[in-house]
């Protein structure tokens, strides 16, 4: 059976990264801090393709190491042999030109040999200097050691105060100041003991010599300054691991139509539905890598049959995404989010993981008083940062532009509607581009299906973006109330 990567197409990069990639070139310790969304890790292998690296050590937060190998199949020209591991049992083989894994995994394991790069994705996971992992990367006996190369990535080097920068900063040779050295110059900060400091941001007048030290190593691009290289609204997708069901909590369909004594039905169901829907892929007029009529409307015609599957898969995403959503906004990635699903389940159960952030969610059957009331608050409350809507209920005729960050958790099959849906944030009064990405689940037909949509809703929408635009405009856009300061230390 062919594999659930293999319609990965080659993607080519905007000029800004190819900018990015030489400037990667130039650099033996390297700090990406370009803001979330302008595409990172293309950069990082496009520079390893030009340096023709060979040995790659990849850790990034364990959400993301399958991303990671979907990278590298879609934006480098050579065939590299990747490993993921995703256990401590794995051992990094000398086969592998590619080693992806966690943080935590690393900083439990033992890599032997020398590598020609270390990637650190996300590398505000080591601004604690106490942690576990931060020692296992950057100490003395560290991985960095064991790299001819470090390059780091993140788009929030410093989510707090310029204290976070100084473990990136020390290692990379920029400061040769201790660590309390550092705080008492750049932060503000009181003791509570002898033994306990608490930072309470970075001190103002500072700010120009913490950005010059930056200058040496780091590279930082916004959306707004790479404008002329972005598309106003640009589509992608990425993976998650599935996750546990618990039908005994689940406030979904399973724990009404499966009960806990009628398992196995599920499963035959769950089992047969997957069966029907592989079996269009692979039989179906066209191929997948390039979606035509004939693939979309076999899908779409078996969408009813396929019910039960569709909600399982979706509820199989909740706590992966969750976790990252939580991640990104607790980090600043983007002031507010958009996330659209079908079912209730998912809805309500991303709405209870996320709960924190003043979520509002909107389903069909809401009362046109309540889905406004929803609406407002979304737009004009900066306490309330997430939007979860039903695709049909919340994809027309309603203005998300406080929001320039779009997550399909599940998608429609019908890529209409999901440009539709998408439209709600890329429209009059938006000020940013906006990054639209679409949620697979890994190694399963969802996966397949998730990047199919991807392409076919981008294919629309560059069709269509002007009728999209001034359909459904059918209420009036109030002030975008994502318009919060940036940390000056990166303006």
């Amino acid at each position: 059976m062919a594999s659930f990567t293999d319609d990965i197409e080659k993607d080519p990069l905007f000029p800004y990264q190819v900018e990015g990639a030489k400037w990667l070139t130039t650099k033996s310790h390297a700090l990406l801090a370009d803001e979330m969304g302008l595409g990172k890790s293309a950069q990082i292998i496009h520079a390893c393709d030009l340096l023709n690296l060979n040995k790659i050590l990849i850790l990034c937060p364990a959400s993301v190491r399958f991303n990671w190998e979907r990278e590298f199949m879609r934006f480098s020209k050579r065939n590299l042999i990747t490993q993921v591991i995703t256990k401590i049992s794995d051992c990094p083989l000398p086969v592998f030109q590619v080693v992806i894994t966690s943080y935590d995994l690393a900083s439990r394991m033992d890599f032997s040999g020398r590598y020609d790069l270390l990637v650190l994705d996300e590398s505000h996971y080591l601004k604690t200097l106490t942690a576990k992992r931060t020692k296992a990367v950057l100490g003395k006996e560290g991985l960095i050691h064991k790299a001819n190369r470090t390059w780091a990535l993140s788009g929030t080097p410093a989510p707090n105060h310029a204290g976070e920068l100084w473990p990136i900063l020390f290692t990379f040779g920029q400061t040769k100041l201790s660590y309390d050295a550092w705080v008492t110059r750049y932060c503000n900060s009181y003791a509570f003991n002898n033994y306990t400091r608490q930072i309470t941001g970075t001190k103002l007048k500072y700010i120009s010599e913490v950005k010059t030290l930056l200058s040496k190593v780091m590279l930082r691009r916004k959306k707004d300054e790479v404008m002329r290289d972005l598309p106003p609204i640009h589509f992608t997708s990425f993976v998650v691991e599935r996750c546990n069901v618990d039908i005994d909590v689940e406030p979904s369909f399973v724990h009404y139509i499966f009960p806990r004594d009628r398992q196995q039905e599920l499963k035959d169901k769950l089992a047969f539905e997957e069966h029907m829907i592989k079996s269009v892929a692979a039989t179906a007029s066209g191929d997948i890598r390039r979606p035509n009529i004939s693939f979309l409307g076999a899908i779409q015609a078996l969408a009813q049959s396929v019910s039960t599957l569709r909600r399982y898969t979706g509820l199989q995403k909740i706590d992966e995404v969750a976790k990252i959503v939580e991640e990104e906004l607790e980090n600043n990635a983007y002031e507010k989010i958009v996330i659209f699903a079908i079912h209730q389940g998912v809805i309500e159960g991303l709405r209870v993981k996320l709960k924190k952030f003043k979520p509002v969610t909107l389903y069909g059957g809401t009362p046109p008083e309540k889905k406004q009331r929803h609406v407002d608050k979304f737009q004009t409350q900066k306490h309330c940062r997430v939007f979860i809507g039903n695709i049909q209920a919340a994809g027309t005729g309603i203005t998300l532009t406080a929001a320039h960050n779009v997550l399909f958790v599940e998608q429609s099959w019908v890529p209409g509607e999901n440009a539709q849906a998408a439209m709600r944030c890329h429209r009059i009064g938006q000020k940013h581009p906006v990054v639209v990405r679409f949620v697979g689940l890994k190694d399963s037909i969802d996966e397949k299906i998730a990047r199919s949509l991807t392409r076919k809703t981008k294919e629309l929408n560059e069709i269509f973006e002007k009728e999209l635009l001034t359909l459904n405009e059918f209420v009036t856009n109030p002030e975008s109330a994502n318009q919060t300061g940036e940390d000056e230390i990166f303006s």
